[in-house]
């Protein structure tokens, strides 16, 4: 046997679908407005999480190599590795000596003979050290930091990929620029839901205004003539956000987006959908409270 609360609960839900099946045409209009704006916010989202992962991917290449003077000792070479390590912004340090380069040099053509050898030529390959930073746009500190060090003398020549510093600016500016967005899409979901929900309950208490009147006459208390349209508005938003995340699988579905390793890593649509839903359930109920507690007040 049900308990009293899920039968109260129960017929709360039907005398708000029944509002929103009164007024349809508003109802699926106020739901497909706020799963849009919130189906917009998704893909923004979506954009930002993608520019994310590619920043970590290309965070992970080495892409900025020390060539060392032979003056170095080993170790001075050791304690620059140590201070190298301890830097924040460094992820790892790796070290190469004069013939693990060259190794590295031969083993890259093994079809050629080592022309060094052949030729009599001392090995003129420069030991260096192979930098992985938390970002690669921290290139800089590291290399002003050693520059202005002690250890500046020894610093032969520094290879940075051009190409990855361009990738990453593009990158840096696409996250600072959706996380405006995000803010600007976020506010105004949250007053565009208000004033769309508000207006809709509006009208749903128009057409139930003699309804309510009657009991108020009878003397119902308040809560009973709320607790209706309270779920209505709580409605609004629950079809909103399953709307909206409808929309956002065949999005991803048709970019394929779910194929990228980065992407499943860092998007997780489970804790967006609780978090989305919390959020709207909590402005449909607010702004049903207004626009119901508003005319009540009026109605006194």
């Amino acid at each position: 046997m049900p308990s009293n609360t899920s039968k109260k609960f129960s017929r709360l839900g039907r005398l708000a679908l029944q509002n929103l099946s009164r007024n349809m045409l508003l109802s699926i209009a106020t739901i497909v407005m706020m799963g849009l704006i919130i189906f917009i916010f998704n893909v923004i989202m979506v954009l930002n999480v993608l520019a994310q992962s590619s920043l970590v991917q290309l965070g992970d290449k080495v892409d900025l190599i020390l060539y060392i003077n032979d003056d170095a000792t080993s170790y001075e070479i050791t304690e620059m590795t140590a201070e190298v390590e301890s830097l924040p912004v460094v992820k790892s340090v790796s070290y190469t000596n004069k013939e693990e380069a060259l190794a590295e040099f031969i083993s890259l053509y093994p079809d050629k003979s080592d022309p060094f050898t052949v030729y009599g030529i001392e090995n003129p390959l420069p030991s260096n050290l192979q930098i992985v930073t938390q970002s690669p746009d921290q290139h800089g500190i590291v290399i002003d930091y050693l520059e202005n060090s002690a250890y500046g003398t020894f610093l032969l020549d520094v290879e940075s990929s051009n190409e990855n510093q361009e990738i990453v600016a593009r990158l840096l500016s696409v996250t600072n620029f959706t996380k405006q967005l995000i803010i600007g899409v976020t506010v105004t979901f949250v007053f565009g839901s208000l004033l769309m929900i508000m207006n809709a309950i509006h009208l749903s208490i128009f057409t139930r205004k003699k309804e309510i009147s009657i009991m108020q006459l009878v003397g119902a208390n308040p809560s009973m003539i709320r607790f209706p349209f309270l779920f209505e508005g709580a409605f609004y938003s629950l079809f909103a956000v399953i709307f909206s995340f409808i929309l956002l699988i065949f999005f991803l579905e048709g970019t394929n987006l779910n194929q990228f390793s980065g992407f499943q890593e860092g998007f997780q649509p489970a804790l967006l959908f609780g978090l989305e839903l919390a959020a709207s359930l909590a402005i449909g109920v607010i702004s049903s409270f207004i626009a119901i507690s508003y005319y009540l007040h009026e109605s006194n």
